[in-house]
């Protein structure tokens, strides 16, 4: 009887690893997926799919298909799932990417089989687009790279520059569902044949309030959340009159060093303060008056520098209020030092009059080997 079973497994193990063999080859792998709403606000799912390359082909052969639905699941797994001769595997998506319509839903509710599934690359990079997600899908491939692949180098970029935040669908998801804070998603458009970095989206309550940060406020907001990226360079205007396109008037700082201090309370009468102070060291990159030799001139530097800084830092401040975006987590400072006060407030009322003390101080440390 034992040589009998032991028979029957010897010959059927070889056929299900060739059905294994077959099904990994005939498995259809997502590298990027977008999200729009159409006008009858349905979800319209468009993806890049890659199928792997065989005997016949050297190449993978890559195609882009598109569905509506009302669900994610429903629009992916059925509708695009039945075009498509093999079955879906999500495990190589490298970006998701939310069109600015849909992406003033709940954020929670759109992407919430994503979230389930545990096939799902948690690590697949996220980006609101103006405009339909789904041209950014539909771009070239660049050189040999997937469209995904492109995505998601432009966006490691800009975060390496200290131009975005590194937003992922496993750094998204508990954010999403904090109250203490909001989040903030890069904010991405299609110039052409190219795509390109317009900022952050600020979001409120898992939406996007129609609200950003440029790419230039966006680096010091994100200096002013202590988030520095390997290379943080800044460039102001120098001189308060005068042509914007002349080089001279302009200063080109590289920060080395950030030093950031918070400080969140609840006074007396209920009023939330906050006071945020940023201490940078940097290095000249460019500037090309030759006179950065002379102490004086450095500490005038310094001090406009830092007033520019200070004034900008206020207008973020004032939009982040203005949108009702808590992004820097102001919130959960009051949770957690002031639980009492917290369970009386309606924070969606009382936030917006927050009191932001906001200043920062830039020390040039070094400009170079010309004097």
């Amino acid at each position: 009887m034992r040589r009998i079973l032991l028979l029957w497994l010897i010959a059927i193990l070889p056929l299900s690893g060739c059905n294994y063999h077959n099904e990994l080859k005939n498995l259809q792998l997502i590298y990027a997926t977008s999200l729009d709403m159409n006008d009858k606000n349905e979800i319209v799912t468009t993806v890049t799919i890659q199928t792997p390359g065989g005997k016949e082909r050297s190449a993978p052969v890559h195609e882009v298909l598109s569905a509506t639905g009302p669900t994610l699941q429903e629009s992916l797994f059925k509708k695009i799932g039945m075009q498509i001769a093999g079955p879906i595997g999500t495990s190589k998506n490298q970006v998701m990417l939310i069109g600015e319509k849909l992406a003033r839903k709940d954020l929670t509710e759109i992407l919430d089989s994503t979230f389930r599934n545990s096939n799902d690359p948690m690590l697949a990079k996220v980006a609101i687009v103006r405009g339909n997600a789904s041209g950014l899908i539909r771009l070239d491939r660049i050189g040999s790279a997937t469209a995904g692949e492109y995505l998601r180098k432009i966006l490691k970029s800009a975060k390496y520059e200290t131009a975005i935040p590194s937003v992922t669908l496993h750094s998204l998801y508990p954010v999403l569902h904090d109250q203490g804070r909001d989040s903030v998603i890069p904010l991405i458009s299609r110039l052409k044949d190219k795509a390109v970095v317009d900022g952050v989206a600020l979001m409120n309550q898992r939406k996007y309030t129609g609200y950003f940060l440029t790419p230039e406020q966006s680096s010091l907001f994100l200096l002013m959340s202590g988030l520095k990226g390997n290379i943080c360079v800044i460039t102001r205007n120098m001189e308060e009159s005068g042509s914007k396109n002349d080089p001279s008037q302009y200063l080109s700082l590289n920060i080395l060093k950030l030093k950031r201090n918070k400080h969140v309370w609840v006074d007396a009468e209920g009023q939330i303060r906050v006071q945020l102070h940023l201490k940078m060291k940097a290095s000249v990159v460019e500037y090309t008056k030759d006179d950065l030799a002379d102490k004086q001139k450095i500490i005038q530097l310094n001090k406009h520098f830092s007033e520019l800084l200070t004034h900008e830092a206020q207008d973020i401040c004032k939009l982040l209020l203005r949108s009702r975006s808590d992004a820097f987590g102001i919130g959960r400072d009051i949770m957690a030092f002031y639980p009492n006060e917290w369970k009386r407030m309606n924070w969606e009322t009382v936030y917006p009059e927050t009191d932001f003390q906001v200043s920062t101080e830039v020390d040039i440390v070094s400009h170079g080997i010309i004097n």
